[in-house]
């Protein structure tokens, strides 16, 4: 899966406060896209960006989409591994 088909199963948006905000809010240019398939169902995604307007390390990205997830209780444990990070 490539950035532009992510796009569609974007669930969260949320930059490394952990503030959340929208889809239209996304910088895109400076955005992570940290996905997970979801047996058989559609892929969710979380956006992750910095607020300093800087690019994230993609393992960055991944922990801050990974606690974001987890907060939300989307995790049924400990938060597994992405399938992407795009």
């Amino acid at each position: 899966m490539n950035r532009a088909q992510a796009i569609r199963y974007i669930a969260y948006c949320v930059d490394d406060a952990l503030s959340e905000r929208k889809l239209e809010d996304v910088p895109w240019h400076l955005a992570t896209l940290v996905g997970w398939n979801r047996n058989g169902f559609q892929p969710l995604f979380v956006a992750v960006w910095s607020c300093l307007d800087v690019k994230l390390e993609p393992e960055e990205a991944k922990t801050l989409a990974q606690d974001l997830l987890q907060e939300k209780q989307w995790f049924s444990d400990e938060p597994t591994e992405p399938d992407f990070i795009l």
